[in-house]
């Protein structure tokens, strides 16, 4: 019983991580302008890729590559903390 609590605790805090991540990736791509470039369901800017899908054509590490050390005239956002680089990451992948 105290196995199956502890594994079911854990499974609620993961889910409730993984909500709280998408959350602030969500509103970090709105506070960081990113959508002044990028567009998601025909909302935001055309100049970048669109965010429409973006987590069926790029891994996770692909994505945090691109937003670290980006290519074009997209500027570097390398100054992010991990938590934030991680949350934004974890929101766009989540971009199916």
């Amino acid at each position: 019983m105290t196995r199956r609590l502890l594994v079911v605790t854990a499974a609620v805090a993961f889910a409730l991580t993984a909500a709280w991540a998408a959350d602030t990736g969500k509103d970090l791509v709105q506070r960081l302008g990113c959508m002044g470039c990028h567009s998601l369901a025909g909302k935001g800017g055309g100049k970048g890729p669109k965010f429409d899908g973006v987590g069926s054509r790029l891994t996770p590490e692909a994505i945090k590559k691109q937003i670290v050390s980006p290519r074009g005239r997209m500027p570097n956002f390398a100054h992010l903390k991990a938590e934030e680089l991680d949350a934004v990451v974890q929101y766009l992948s989540g971009l199916k």
